[in-house]
């Protein structure tokens, strides 16, 4: 007769090659970054049907474009808390739903008001199943991918809106400006399917949320089909089993660390998304026609495709420094792209602003999925991703204004850089601050050790 044994299921991962389990959740989470990527990019390439449409003003269509961005914030905040409480599958599904629901609504929108609101409600399902997707992805990477594997998921945002702009102008001048809603709202309908029936749970948070040794063993097995688990007993990992909650962030010496990565996020995310989505409109508005805008803003995306890859590999290697110094080239790089009057110039300036604004945008968020344990990762990361949406949210809005009162496109791409070089100092200061909060917590987890801090 077998003997009975403990099994950590840390060692299910750790030390083992890539299964075939893992690289299916990996793409199943995925599906999430392109529809938060088609989210965003859709409506910044239909602004300009809209706004002749509805004679509204820059100004006033800056809190549209902030809309999702608003309740992307509450998401992240509240519903993955749940995620840490309740599983990050179920959070993850309910997420996917509200998002596709209000964006086919927002297809029947009559005004601006209107409009604004089915946008923020579809914003509170992405910013619930987001960083909860992260948090799931990252329990199922060993440690030295893991900061790596959520990089390259975030490519699938790049994809996404790369998708946005192909679906808007193939569709817009026939069918309206809602069309573009009513394909991201069914979009959404085979990935909730998807990931209702194939997406697994997290083998991590059930142990620590003490699951059934059934439920944990069947995912062991789909784990690693090669090993026999039939005397396994228990279920265990090695990590404290604690329960969550926002004041979680500043225990154990995580206070200035959690701060910086709010302030990395935020600033991060105010330039971010002025460029997002103000860049075709401000294009547009400069001479350039709205194809020739809408193509630099595709390459803009797939600049960030590409940062995506070779951020999300040094990550791994080099650390969070990769990071900080990426954002600090985004400065004069999007500086740039307020002179070039030679169109052929500016689309070469847009792939390098992608390669280093979304490249380090993307390494920012796969730090988020790193920095804390099993038992509040999925709120570390909403919170982190919840607080910078105030840069996403206040940035198209304060560009609005300024577009309005007349602000010429060199000057709004200037004051767009200067957040990326206070993003760039947070981060060289978030690693010292990570490094006193392992030496603080005494004996510090492995696994967080490595997770996007090389040594």
């Amino acid at each position: 007769m077998a003997q009975e044994r403990t099994l950590d299921v840390a060692d299910l991962i750790e030390g083992k090659k890539l299964g075939r389990a893992q690289i299916s959740v990996a793409l199943m989470l995925c599906t999430l970054m392109v529809l938060e990527g088609y989210d965003m990019q859709s409506l910044s390439f239909a602004a300009p049907a809209i706004l002749r449409e509805w004679q509204v003003s820059r100004a006033d269509f800056g809190f549209v474009l902030s809309a999702h961005l608003f309740g992307y914030f509450f998401g992240a905040l509240f519903l993955s808390f749940f995620g840490d409480r309740v599983g990050r599958k179920n959070i993850i599904i309910a997420g996917a739903v509200i998002f596709g629901v209000f964006t086919f609504g927002a297809g029947y929108a009559m005004s601006a008001q209107e409009l604004w609101m089915w946008r923020f409600a579809a914003g509170v399902g992405l910013g619930g199943a987001i960083p909860t997707g992260i948090a799931l992805a990252a329990e199922y990477m060993p440690n030295k991918l893991r900061a790596t594997t959520i990089g390259l998921m975030f490519v699938g945002y790049n994809f996404g809106a790369f998708l946005g702009g192909i679906i808007s102008a193939a569709t817009i001048v026939e069918f309206g400006w809602p069309s573009v809603f009513f394909i991201g709202g069914l979009s959404a309908v085979p990935m909730f399917l998807l990931l209702a029936a194939a997406l697994p749970e997290s083998v991590r948070f059930l142990v620590v949320r003490g699951g059934e040794t059934k439920r944990i063993g069947e995912i062991a097995r789909k784990l690693r089909p090669e090993e026999d688990f039939s005397s396994v007993t228990r279920y265990v990992i090695s990590e404290e089993k604690r329960t969550n909650s926002a004041a979680s962030l500043f225990m154990d010496g995580r206070t200035a660390m959690t701060l910086l990565l709010w302030l990395g996020f935020i600033m991060s995310f105010l330039g971010h998304y002025v460029i997002t989505a103000w860049m075709p409109t401000i294009l547009s508005d400069d001479g350039y026609s709205i194809p020739q805008a809408n193509a630099a803003m595709g390459l803009f995306q797939l600049g960030g495709a590409i940062g995506s890859f070779i951020i999300a590999f040094l990550l791994d290697r080099i650390g969070i420094k990769i990071v900080a110094y990426t954002f600090l080239v985004a400065v004069p790089v999007v500086a740039m792209l307020g002179l070039h009057t030679d169109y052929w110039l500016l689309i070469v300036n847009m792939v390098i602003g992608g390669i280093a604004v979304l490249g380090g945008q993307i390494g920012l968020n796969a730090l988020s999925g790193t920095l804390y344990p099993t038992y509040m990762r999925a709120t570390g990361a909403g919170w982190g991703l919840g607080i910078g949406r105030v840069g996403s949210i206040i940035g198209p809005v304060i560009a609005g204004v300024l577009i309005s009162a007349g602000v010429a496109r060199p000057t709004l791409l200037f004051l767009t850089a200067i957040p990326f070089f206070f993003c760039g100092l947070s981060l060289f200061a978030l690693d010292v601050a990570r490094r006193n909060q392992l030496q603080h917590s005494g004996a510090p987890d492995p696994a967080l050790e490595k997770a996007g801090f090389a040594h």
